[in-house]
């Protein structure tokens, strides 16, 4: 019996090897980049109390209710407005792009307009640099 587990952690053939693989990729800087938007509930980092005061966070068998998502806030003047195409188009000083729909265009707080200045609040972790399309929770320009 010896011989077969030599065998299968030697030649990386079917299970023998798993436990390191795994390891390789949770470690592996290339899964890491993949992973930004991590989020953590409570039953990892205990921040809600439970009601009894007995011990930090909930019971386990209770679902957590402080997900929280990570942000990034864009600043910079408007230097192109598109208002007249679907979806609106809209392009800031420091090169942050953000397509909005009627109605997300209508919940911006202010009047867009090119030269006025504009914060994107993105839902989007702070080191992801690609160049995917981020869910907008809040838009709001001042003069």
């Amino acid at each position: 019996m010896g011989k077969f587990k030599e065998f299968m952690e030697n030649h990386n053939i079917g299970l023998g090897d798993l436990g390191r693989r795994i390891s390789q990729l949770y470690h592996s800087n290339e899964f890491g980049n993949q992973l930004n938007g991590a989020i953590t509930s409570s039953d990892i980092t205990g921040t809600e109390q439970s009601w009894t005061g007995s011990y930090s966070g909930h019971p386990l068998y209770l679902p957590s209710t402080d997900m929280t998502l990570p942000a990034v806030e864009k600043t910079g003047r408007i230097v192109m407005l598109m208002a007249k195409r679907n979806p609106i188009y809209v392009r800031l000083s420091d090169g942050t792009e953000a397509n909005f729909t009627w109605d997300e265009y209508k919940r911006i707080e202010g009047d867009p307009a090119v030269g006025k200045t504009m914060t994107v609040i993105f839902q989007r972790h702070p080191e992801d640099s690609t160049k995917m399309y981020s869910k907008i929770d809040k838009a709001i320009v001042r003069d």
